[in-house]
């Protein structure tokens, strides 16, 4: 199989309506086009022989002083590549495809940026392709839930307490769209935890309104019994595969006590489950945050960053 990668702008990509995966879709795209001003293009490999695509991804290009650099953005936790061969009965077959198809993706990084940094989603554990092509690979962590078989009886004896509590309290969930709620509660998380967030407020809240305008996300919040909301979350969700990510989330410090951030992840599961299959924490590479997600008991699963 003789592979070409090649990029393109994004309304001049040939088979649009082969992806699945909601972060590659042209609608997304567009808002981080419109909102944040990245030049974002597809790069795709092709099959030269078959004269079929292969597989896509999306290049998220900085320059500075005309070098270009590859880049993550803050809101962007994975960078997917979706791949559209038939799978083969033979799994080593179906590697050793995969893994001549991210060669010669690391090949295009290699050849046309002076700097990559990209997260490859938990899915791409295979990544010999990469650095059989001279990129780095840097191991990071994140919890997922498998939510058909979820249940708050994995929890950690201490954060069953903690939802016990919360809900013995008065506490509740709802989905009630409240961005500027969020903002007000993520004010004393950013100064508690040093997030070092460099896009402005007003820029963040025009793009999460226009996602949630296009389904793209969904609001979550636990409530106090006086109707105020004390714990927060965004979710991002790819329908078509089934999978839900924690996107931005927040609580009021005063209220951590109270076991809302506990209940707050178990009413999202037991809302996802009937609908998606998997819910990723999104990160477990700090201390304190790891500890939390593990209590939960969900699943440790590992993912790559890749550099040059």
């Amino acid at each position: 199989m003789k592979l070409i990668a090649k990029s393109c702008k994004i309304t001049d990509f040939p088979n649009e309506e082969l992806i699945i995966n909601i972060f590659l879709r042209p609608e997304f795209i567009q808002l981080l086009t419109t909102h944040f001003g990245y030049d974002v293009k597809y790069l795709y490999v092709k099959n030269a022989q078959l004269d079929e695509v292969v597989a896509v991804t999306i290049l998220i290009e900085k320059r500075k002083f005309g070098i270009p650099y590859l880049i993550i953005p803050q809101f962007l936790y994975y960078q997917p590549i979706e791949i559209f061969t038939a799978p083969r009965k033979n799994s080593n077959e179906n590697q050793l495809q995969d893994i001549e198809i991210y060669r010669e993706i690391a090949a295009y990084f290699s050849k046309y940026f002076f700097q990559i940094n990209m997260n490859l989603p938990p899915e791409i554990s295979d990544i010999r392709g990469f650095t059989w092509n001279g990129l780095k690979a840097k191991p990071l962590y994140t919890y997922r839930f498998t939510l058909n078989d979820y249940s708050c009886d994995n929890f950690f004896r201490k954060q069953r307490a903690s939802l016990r509590k919360a809900q013995n309290l008065n506490y509740y969930f709802n989905q009630e769209i409240n961005i500027d709620r969020y903002f007000e509660l993520v004010k004393a998380t950013r100064e508690r935890q040093k997030w070092n967030f460099r896009i402005k407020d007003e820029k963040l809240a025009s793009y999460i309104a226009d996602l949630l305008e296009l389904g793209l996300i969904k609001q979550f919040n636990i409530c106090s019994p006086e109707g105020i909301i004390v714990s927060t979350m965004f979710c991002q969700l790819d329908k078509p595969n089934k999978t839900a990510y924690a996107w931005l989330t927040t609580t009021d410090i005063n209220e951590l006590s109270n076991g809302v951030s506990t209940l707050l992840f178990h009413s999202i599961n037991e809302y996802f489950k009937q609908e998606y299959e998997v819910f990723d924490l999104c990160g477990a590479n700090t201390d304190t945050i790891a500890r939390f997600k593990a209590s939960l008991g969900a699943e440790l699963k590992v993912f790559y960053n890749i550099q040059f």
